[in-house]
């Protein structure tokens, strides 16, 4: 459950600063990050509670991913425990070195869902799957991809 509080930090774009990052290299025709990071944060406020909120702001280029399937290349950090986790997960831009000291916002970070398990590991996976873009108001993730499928390690 910490890595799921961990995650929502992450997705609210909070500032904080990250030790030198190692990025994911862009795979041979895939989607570089350099696309997902073209999209706007929004931020906004709830007039009722007065809470602040973001919401994304798809650039042309990744609104043209819509449902498309992707290759994608990042690190992972599951969101639970024991197969779940290697299920469903984030897959970062660049490698996390810890959880307090990290500043990425949602266009840099995927959610996703892949169909059979993905063994943890601190190097690069290269995943293709369907690009979801979450149109949520209210939200901290952008991008989700579905049906995953690692295609290697790096």
């Amino acid at each position: 459950m910490g890595r799921l509080v961990a995650a929502a930090f992450l997705a609210s774009g909070a500032n904080a600063y990250a030790h030198e990052a190692i990025s994911a290299p862009t795979p041979e025709g895939g989607l570089g990050w350099q696309v997902l990071a073209s999209s706007e944060v929004i931020p906004w406020q709830d007039e009722g509670t007065g809470r602040e909120h973001i919401r994304p702001g798809f650039s042309p280029e990744v609104l043209a991913l819509r449902d498309k399937p992707v290759t994608l290349a990042g690190f992972m950090m599951p969101l639970a425990e024991g197969e779940e986790g290697r299920r469903h997960f984030l897959l970062f831009a660049s490698a996390p070195d810890c959880l307090f000291h990290m500043s990425v916002g949602p266009t840099q970070f995927v959610e996703v869902r892949t169909d059979r398990p993905v063994e943890p590991t601190e190097r690069a996976l290269v995943l293709r799957g369907t690009m979801r873009l979450v149109d949520e108001n209210k939200g901290g993730v952008f991008y989700r991809i579905d049906h995953g499928q690692l295609v290697s390690v790096l």
